[in-house]
């Protein structure tokens, strides 16, 4: 599974979007996003405003393919957002790929033989 963040701005200036006859239309914009995103074969698991800055939506899922993240880049700008889509990874997780690639650059050997050199 690959983790993702996907950072939207539904429209520009869509802070402004305030008002009795807006506040549906703000629903309806990211429950279609999310909607959309599913269709994708992302899995949506959180939805944020996002306060103080260019975006309005955070979005935290997964995915099975990775290529799922550029599909959602191309959704959101077929729909006349702007996104921007990263892949996330827990921080436990980052901290062991940086042990391991630090003991790979320094040539340190890890307890596991490493597959890409064969034995002669």
């Amino acid at each position: 599974m690959v983790g993702f963040i996907t950072l939207v701005q539904l429209r520009p200036g869509s802070r402004g979007m305030g008002g009795e006859g807006h506040a549906g239309l703000y629903e309806t914009l990211w429950e279609n996003l999310t909607q959309g995103i599913q269709r994708l074969g992302g899995q949506v698991s959180t939805v944020f405003n996002v306060l103080g800055n260019e975006y309005d939506l955070l979005i935290i899922g997964q995915t099975e393919d990775p290529r799922t993240l550029h599909r959602i880049d191309a959704l959101c700008k077929t729909l006349g957002y702007v996104a921007r889509t990263h892949p996330a990874v827990e921080a436990s997780e980052y901290a062991h790929l940086v042990r391991e690639t630090n003991e790979i650059v320094h040539g340190i050997r890890s307890s596991k033989p490493d597959a890409r050199r064969k034995e002669a």
